[in-house]
């Protein structure tokens, strides 16, 4: 009992520690200086395939094996991952340290709320799930915040050092797992099949509900341009014409400031969400977010200008406003046995269509070409137009459906 009552105590700590990416401030600036700028976007498309390949793999395997083993896997994957980029400077040092991020993003994923929930369940102490849960998701919102400060403070000395201070966060939070005691599983996890395959092609067929099908896809859309702006608005800063300022000196201060406070813009979403949902519906709020994403994307490639920063800083917003009505919709549609790996399959569309995406946009460039003002609008400009194009399709299908809109609180699969 005493060592689950510490998996407890340190609980907000691990997730402090595990949200010390200092390094988000800087990876385009910090990649972008040895390689040119395909290499690069091909890069981000390692790290995002690579969570598509491991992601619904690594839940599974905590649900097997145990969610300190996955935990620890975790946090020696970032260890490995903050050394390649600290230590090497070619293509193959960064696509080995955006493999090994991947992975230990994606072994943590799912798996440390988990093992909040089975260590609190094990105690009898579930219902204070939510409570302590919250409390600690604003320990890692303010450490995120923090850390990514630091990192645009530190890349003005040296890109490197963001990655150092992401090296000494991951280690700390080894540590603690290291401290952990695995909790006795919970009934849910006992309770999924056996195999793995017919978890995933049971979670497939559930998209053919109208409203799971139609959200998924348009959260698969927000994702894209959401992370479209997260991408580029390195290079973007670097290309500002400033009389006060020299942009592209003070790039990493400016992209830890922008970062820091989009942290507290998606918290004004997600306190803004339910409100929201009652007064608008689940479609009404996506609608809104989906306005708001691409009028972030069309002022990024309409001109380059230090006003489209303040903008640049809500990116975070949107995406918070949908996160619990979305949750909200999907949970009563599937079974309990089935929630997450539904969701890491959510996750992994998503991030799977902006991987392709990014290799698109790659291959459009000519080889060698610097970033400049002409291609990262007209990136920008062509990921507009088709976002633009799938929301409106998205929309329209939704207003011809007129039973989705009645289907919000909808019947739920039985457990």
């Amino acid at each position: 009992m005493a060592s689950l009552q510490l998996n407890i105590r340190l609980y907000p700590w691990f997730r402090a520690a595990s949200d010390g990416h200092a390094w988000i401030t800087v990876f385009f600036l910090y990649m972008s200086q040895s390689l040119p700028l395909e290499q690069v976007i091909e890069l981000s498309a390692v790290y995002y395939l690579s969570v598509f390949v491991l992601e619904v793999p690594s839940g599974y395997f905590s649900d097997r094996i145990g969610r300190r083993a996955t935990l620890l896997m975790a946090a020696g994957a970032l260890i490995g991952s903050y050394s390649c980029f600290i230590v090497g400077a070619g293509f193959w040092w960064f696509a080995a340290g955006q493999f090994l991020l991947a992975a230990g993003i994606a072994m943590q994923s799912g798996t440390d709320t988990a093992f909040h929930y089975d260590s609190l369940k094990a105690l009898g102490r579930e219902s204070e799930y939510a409570r302590r849960e919250a409390s600690a998701e604003q320990w890692g919102l303010i450490m995120l915040a923090l850390a990514t400060l630091c990192g645009g403070l530190l890349g003005l000395i040296d890109l490197r050092l963001a990655y150092v201070f992401s090296l000494i966060s991951a280690t700390a939070m080894a540590l603690l797992v290291w401290r952990f005691t695995e909790p006795k599983h919970a009934d849910e996890t006992t309770a999924l099949p056996q195999s793995f395959i017919s978890v995933v092609s049971s979670c497939i067929h559930r998209l053919r509900d109208p409203l799971l099908g139609w959200i998924f896809l348009v959260v698969i859309v927000l994702y894209a341009l959401a992370h479209i702006v997260y991408e580029f608005y390195q290079p973007y800063i670097t290309l500002l014409q400033l009389p006060w300022l020299e942009a592209s000196s003070s790039a990493p201060l400016i992209s830890g400031l922008v970062i820091s406070i989009s942290m507290f813009g998606g918290a004004l979403g997600a306190r803004a969400s339910i409100s929201w949902q009652a007064r608008l519906g689940l479609v009404g709020v996506l609608a809104i977010a989906m306005f708001i994403q691409l009028g972030l994307v069309a002022a990024m490639a309409v001109a380059l200008s230090p006003a489209v920063l303040a903008l640049v800083s809500l990116r975070n917003f949107p995406m918070a406003l949908v996160h619990a009505p979305v949750r909200a919709a999907i949970a009563p549609r599937i079974t309990r046995a089935q929630r997450a790996t539904y969701l890491s399959l959510q996750g992994l569309a998503e991030r799977l269509f902006f991987a392709l995406l990014l290799l698109g946009l790659a291959a459009g460039l000519e080889r060698g070409a610097a970033i400049a003002e002409s291609t990262l609008l007209g990136i920008l400009g062509s990921t507009l137009w088709l976002g633009a194009a799938l929301g409106a399709a998205l929309f329209l299908f939704a207003g011809r459906m007129r039973r989705l809109a009645r289907q919000e609180p909808g019947s739920v699969y039985p457990e």
